[in-house]
């Protein structure tokens, strides 16, 4: 069975977190799991005791690893700055992983973890990121604006606009859910591509719809590109998906899907827990 490295990003839901971890969860696997330091205080009602149930959905897994928390927010470089850095770590604590896999609290799997993997390996040294084209993007697309940002622990500001880079392409856009080959990331943790790019994206809003398409289109895997990333999601949104979407989601050729929210819809979780045979995860009492 191939060794994968997940990183996994909470905020909030901890009961959808959990259903993802009784699906995924392979004890050769390594999994980081970072919970957002706004989470971890509680900042907002919704959000007090995260951590704790975190801690209590992966107590007893040594290869769970929680890292530091940190503020992160949408539309700033702290997204990009903790993929960047979720690489190295994995890098660095592990050395057999063969892919490297990101994903939400949120996401769950759409195939059997079996078949999961075995489709991913045998697609081969390719990097499943999503690259569309900015040539292509509808003029009221955020990219097409070019916003530079300013970010604060708690929020990331859009400033004016920041022109385009100078020492490197950056032609494409798409997903920050990636599924990367071990040789990539470790190009990515050493490439002085990395650093120019970064140095630029530091300050730009969306980096993280950014990051990976630039380190592939400037790197050795531009001309290694899957054909899908593997995802299911479906905007605007991204929706949250619910039974009506259940022909959709079992048609995709995608290995995960999002969102998810078992709290609005346990049967569309029920119903694939049951075709990848799954353990599932705690339904409220309202939904039993």
């Amino acid at each position: 069975m191939p060794k994968f490295a997940y990183f996994i990003m909470v905020h909030h839901k901890p009961a959808q977190f959990e259903w993802l971890m009784r699906a995924i969860h392979d004890p050769g696997d390594l999994f980081l799991i970072h919970v957002d330091l706004k989470s971890r205080l509680g900042l907002k009602a919704d959000r007090k005791g995260v951590m704790d149930e975190v801690r209590r959905i992966v107590a007893g897994r040594p290869n769970v690893r929680l890292l530091p928390s940190r503020f992160t927010n949408w539309g700033g470089w702290s997204l990009s700055r903790i993929l960047l850095d979720a690489m190295k770590t994995a890098l660095a604590v592990d050395k057999d992983w063969s892919h490297f896999i990101n994903l939400s609290g949120q996401c769950y799997p759409l195939k059997p973890l079996g078949e999961l993997k075995r489709q991913i390996v045998e697609a081969g040294d390719v990097a499943h990121v999503e690259m569309r084209s900015i040539d292509s993007l509808p003029a009221d697309d955020w990219h097409l604006q070019s916003r530079r940002i300013f970010e604060t622990p708690v929020r990331a500001f859009a400033l004016g606009r920041k022109p385009p880079p100078r020492d490197f392409t950056m032609g494409h856009k798409g997903s920050q859910w990636v599924i990367l080959p071990r040789a990539f990331c470790a190009w990515a943790a050493a490439a002085p591509e990395t650093q120019r790019i970064a140095a630029y994206l530091k300050t730009r809003q969306l980096s993280d719809e950014l990051i990976a398409q630039a380190l592939v289109e400037n790197g050795p895997y531009r001309d290694r590109i899957a054909h899908h990333y593997g995802r299911a999601i479906v905007w605007p949104g991204p929706k949250l998906f619910g039974t009506e979407d259940l022909p959709f989601l079992q048609a995709s050729p995608a290995w995960f899907g999002r969102k998810f929210d078992v709290a609005t819809d346990a049967r569309v979780l029920l119903t694939l827990a049951e075709t990848g045979g799954y353990r599932p995860g705690p339904i409220p009492e309202r939904l039993a």
